[in-house]
This record gives structure tokens, C-alpha cells and sequence, in this order.
């Protein structure tokens, strides 16, 4: 498979915690959440090679992304403030996917990825992407997205048919 031929994946990030005593950007995977992310990366890294993982500086993000990385051989990861959840980031996520193309997944949290998605798209997401999911999107050559699939923990993947 070419680099071109990779998809591009949005990732967000596991289930965590729901508080931390030093606030949000500490807030770690649960137990739960980091079991069912490792078998679900296994699940991602059948689907497609991978050059890269970038994620969120915030620590559930970081430990997700390693997660991904154990799961396709990668060396490690690469931490990017363009994937920190702030106002304006689904623009800079876009940006990063643009910059990097095919063949990396970004990991990172909602409501940033999703709207990254759409702006990607050009059109409403069919589901939310729920923590852990994994979108997958094939670069065009006019500088847009379409959806090659769509993986949930826990639930077979979707091919754009099955979404409608």
C-alpha cells in the first residue's frame, strides 16, 4: 500500500476519569477505558498501516496515543498543541492533516475532532464520535477529505454505505 493510499485516522481519545485533583489536563485513562482501547487499537492496526501518531499534550490523549502506537509497532509519539481542545482547534486540526497527510492518525478530543471532521467533509458527521472511535479519511487531491470507515470500540466497522 502507497503512502497516498493510507487514510488519515481522528482519534479520540479513551474513556478517563472524570475528575483529577490537579485538574482536566491530568485526568488519566480508567482501567476499563485502557483495556477496551488496547483491543480496539489491535482492531485499527488490522485495518491499515501507519507513518505516525500526533496527539493532545493532555494526558488521557498521550495514553491513548500510546496505546495506538503499542498497537502498530510505532516507535513512539510526536505531541502537538494544535490538538489541544481550545476554541479555533478543529481548524488547526485540519491544518496538521493538510501538513502531514495520509498515513497518520491524530489523537485528540471532542468536540474539536468532530468539527474538524466536518469542515474535512464538507457535511454533518452521521454519529458522534465517541470516545475511543477512530474516523478514517481518504485526502483528496483539491485538498478535501472523503470517509473511508468509521471504527467504534466495540462495534463492527462502518463503511460510508452503512452510515446512512
Amino acid at each position: 500500500m502507497s503512502a497516498r493510499d493510507l487514510p488519515l485516522l481522528l482519534v479520540r481519545h479513551a474513556v478517563a476519569e472524570d475528575s483529577h485533583v490537579l485538574g482536566d489536563e491530568a485526568r488519566a485513562l480508567t482501567a476499563e477505558g485502557r483495556a477496551a482501547f488496547r483491543h480496539h487499537a489491535r482492531k485499527l492496526a488490522r485495518l491499515t498501516p501507519l507513518r505516525g501518531i500526533i496527539t493532545s499534550p493532555l494526558v488521557r490523549a498521550v495514553q491513548t496515543a500510546e496505546l495506538l502506537a503499542e498497537a502498530f509497532g510505532a516507535s513512539g509519539v510526536e505531541v502537538h498543541p494544535a490538538l489541544l481542545p481550545q476554541r479555533g482547534a478543529h481548524k488547526r486540526i485540519i491544518e496538521l492533516a493538510r501538513e502531514r497527510g495520509p498515513g497518520w492518525a491524530l489523537v485528540g478530543h471532542n468536540p474539536s475532532l468532530e468539527r474538524a471532521a466536518q469542515r474535512a467533509l464538507e457535511h454533518e458527521l452521521p454519529d458522534t464520535l465517541r470516545k475511543g472511535a477512530a474516523l478514517a479519511l481518504h485526502p483528496l487531491k483539491d485538498g478535501g477529505f472523503t470517509l473511508a470507515w468509521w471504527a467504534t470500540p466495540g462495534k463492527p466497522v462502518k463503511r460510508p454505505g452503512d452510515l446512512r
